[in-house]
C-alpha cells in the first residue's frame, strides 16, 4: 500500500512539474490567432498557459505573457473587455519577465510597430508603439530601460525583440479606445531575431 501511494505521489509531482512549463509548441498555437487578431481566443488560451506555468521563467512564458496583455488590450478596443476588467487582470503581472513582439528598428519618431532606440549610437532605452493591423488603435506603448546600454547599429537590417521585467502598467485615464495601455520594463534587453 505504501509503495502504491508513493508511486501516485511521484506521478502527481511529475505531472505538476510538467504542467509548469510553456513550450515553443504552445507559442506556435497562438501565432495564427494573433495574426488574425482573434483577441478573445488568444486571451483565453494564453491565460490558461500562464495559470498552469506560474513558476516557469522561460522566454516562451514571457512571450505568452505579452500575448495575453496585447490580446486583452485588443479586446478592450472591441468592447469585449472593460477597462476595469483589464486593470484587475493585468496588474498582477508586474514584476514578471516579459518579451515583446519582434519589430524592425527606426529612427523616425512616432513610427508604429517599430523599435526606436533612445540614441543611435548607444541607447539606454527603447520605445515601441504596438498597434492593431490597421494602425487604428494603439494597444500598448512599450518603454524598455536597458540593463546595459545597447548599440543600435548591431541591429540594422534585422528585427529586434525587446524584453525585461515588467515594472509598470498604466491604462488610458480617459478610457478611450485610441490607446489602451502603457508598459514600462526595467532590466531590459534587445535581441536580434534574424
Amino acid at each position: 500500500m505504501k509503495r502504491c501511494f508513493s508511486i501516485i505521489i511521484l506521478t502527481i509531482c511529475f505531472l505538476s512539474t510538467k504542467a509548469q512549463t510553456v513550450s515553443y509548441e504552445d507559442f506556435k498555437k497562438l501565432i495564427p490567432l494573433l495574426e488574425n487578431e482573434d483577441w478573445k481566443n488568444v486571451y483565453q488560451q494564453s491565460e490558461k498557459l500562464l495559470i498552469s506555468s506560474k513558476k516557469d521563467t522561460s522566454d516562451f512564458r514571457a512571450i505568452i505573457l505579452y500575448a495575453n496583455i496585447l490580446s486583452a488590450a485588443g479586446m478592450v478596443t472591441e468592447n469585449s473587455m472593460s477597462y476595469k476588467e483589464i486593470e484587475k487582470t493585468l496588474m498582477s503581472y508586474r514584476g514578471q519577465k516579459i518579451i515583446f513582439s519582434s519589430h524592425p528598428i527606426t529612427e523616425k519618431e512616432g513610427s508604429l510597430n517599430c523599435v526606436q532606440f533612445s540614441d543611435p549610437k548607444l541607447a539606454v532605452s527603447a520605445f515601441i508603439t504596438a498597434t492593431n493591423k490597421r494602425g487604428i488603435n494603439i494597444l500598448c506603448f512599450e518603454k524598455i530601460v536597458f540593463k546595459h546600454p545597447v548599440k543600435p547599429i548591431d541591429f540594422v537590417g534585422s528585427f529586434v525583440r525587446c524584453g525585461g521585467i515588467l515594472d509598470k502598467i498604466e491604462f488610458n485615464p480617459n478610457k478611450s479606445l485610441i490607446w489602451i495601455s502603457r508598459l514600462s520594463v526595467k532590466e531590459g534587453f534587445a535581441r536580434s531575431t534574424n
